[in-house]
Parts: C-alpha cells; sequence; structure tokens
C-alpha cells in the first residue's frame, strides 16, 4: 500500500503539472467541466489518504461518498447529449440557490428580528431582492440557450448510475455503477450524515458489556477505493481529449496493485 501510494502521489502530480500547461480557449463545455473537476477530486483523494493514515477512516468514508457522487456525474455528463445534461445540471444549481434564498425572505418575513439593515448582509430585504434576481438572470440565460431543459426534471444519482450501466462505459463490467451505489454511496450515507444508524459506526461493545469507541476500520479498502475513482477520472481526461498521447504506463500498475487489496 505505501508503494501504491507513493506511485499515485507522483502520477497525480504529473497529471496535475500537465493539466496547468494546458490552453483551454479551444475546449468544449463538456471538456471544461472535466478539466475544472480535477483539482477538487485529487484533493478529496489525498484527504482520504491522509485521513486513513491518520487513523480516520471512518470519517474518511464521509469524503469518498462525495468522491463516488462527483466520479458518477463526471461520467454521466458524459454520456448521451452532453450539452443539455450539463445546461440542466447548471440550471438546477440556480434553482437551489434560488430555493435557498426565498426560504430567507421566509424566515426573516416571520422573525422580523434576524432581519438586517445592512443592505450588504444576507438577511437584508434589499440584498436578498438582488440576489435572487441576480440568479434568476442567469437561470433564465441557461433556459434560453438551451430550451430543450424547460420542464426536465433534476436526474437522481440512482439514476445517474442506472444511465452508466445503460451507457456502456469503457472498462466497466455490466451493473458496475449500480452496484457501486448501493455498496458505497448508500452503505456510506449513515456516517456521512451522522445518524442513528451512523454514530453506531463509532461504537462497540466488549465480552463485559462496556461500551467503547473506535474509529478503527479497513483503511487499505477504502484508500483503494478512492486511488481507484481518482484513476478512472484520470482515464476520463485522456479519453475526452484533454490531456493527449498514451496515458502513463503507472496507472495500470496502480490498478493492478490495488486488486491485490481487494479494492
Amino acid at each position: 500500500m505505501n508503494n501504491l501510494k507513493e506511485e499515485f502521489a507522483n502520477l497525480k502530480t504529473q497529471v496535475a503539472n500537465l493539466l496547468n500547461t494546458l490552453d483551454r480557449s479551444k475546449y468544449t463545455h463538456l471538456q471544461n467541466y472535466i478539466y475544472f473537476s480535477h483539482y477538487p477530486i485529487f484533493s478529496f483523494t489525498d484527504s482520504v489518504i491522509i485521513l486513513c493514515e491518520k487513523g480516520k477512516p471512518k470519517v474518511a468514508k464521509v469524503l469518498l461518498r462525495s468522491l463516488f457522487e462527483v466520479h458518477m456525474d463526471v461520467i454521466y455528463h458524459q454520456l448521451g447529449d452532453s450539452e443539455q445534461r450539463l445546461s440542466l445540471s447548471a440550471k438546477r444549481s440556480f434553482d437551489e440557490r434560488i430555493t435557498m434564498l426565498n426560504e430567507i425572505v421566509q424566515l426573516i418575513e416571520k422573525y422580523p428580528n434576524l432581519k438586517s439593515q445592512d443592505p450588504t448582509n444576507l438577511f437584508s430585504e434589499s440584498y436578498l431582492k438582488n440576489a435572487i434576481a441576480y440568479q434568476e438572470q442567469y437561470r433564465e440565460g441557461i433556459l434560453r440557450g438551451n430550451p430543450s431543459i424547460r420542464g426536465l426534471r433534476k436526474v437522481h444519482l440512482q439514476e445517474k448510475a442506472k444511465a452508466c450501466d445503460e451507457g456502456s462505459v469503457k472498462n466497466a463490467e455490466g451493473g458496475h455503477f449500480q452496484r457501486m451505489y448501493s455498496l458505497i454511496y448508500r452503505q456510506l450515507s449513515p456516517v456521512a450524515h451522522l445518524n442513528v444508524e451512523g454514530l453506531q459506526e463509532f461504537m462497540g461493545q466488549d465480552d463485559s458489556g462496556k461500551v467503547f469507541f473506535s474509529d478503527e476500520d479497513k483503511s487499505d479498502f477504502i484508500t483503494g477505493q478512492a486511488v481507484g475513482i481518482c484513476l478512472a477520472f484520470i482515464r476520463d481526461l485522456y479519453d475526452n481529449g484533454i490531456l493527449e498521447g498514451e496515458p502513463p504506463e503507472s496507472i495500470g500498475k496502480i490498478e493492478e496493485g490495488l486488486k491485490g487489496i481487494g479494492s
């Protein structure tokens, strides 16, 4: 595992350096979306590795869950009508911001004590009015440029997993993404939300009945899953022409090594 992590760190640095030299002036929307995903994905993978090294694999599961979600999104947006899917995702982000701002408007109407007279404060009526108008302006711009997305609803992650399986993604066996959804996303949801089941993840009981708390878990498995997702993303960079030439041989070597730890 130490050798794999060292080789992965070198590969990540190599890829990041290549990306920093690129001219994005002729990139498509899809290429830009994938390009902008690289730093967060690398950062999350690094953080999972560090948390596991520090004996905090349960906390690392929260980041692994988010890594899986962005992994699914990156692949989903490459399939079918990428422009439509990217436009719908962009519109959804504005929808959610507008919903949040309207919720605050309703909140300060019900609880005037929360209202601010400072026009630069989020809880100011004038700030909220301008912020909502700004978000609506950009949302309408997306709709004018992509009228086909009007009326389309949000696509949930489980639906994206199904779409990825039906899209016959390169190097993925049948049912791979729906299996990952069940085994990773759903399994990691309790610890991410820290609901009752998630709290129990940190608890144990010895033979005498005494309750104890622990962060112990299968750290190599969690690290392997995170590195595997990042490797798949690096392949996406090459498959979509963001990076050119043959992918580094170390990708195949790391993938072979991950098989040995049951990732």
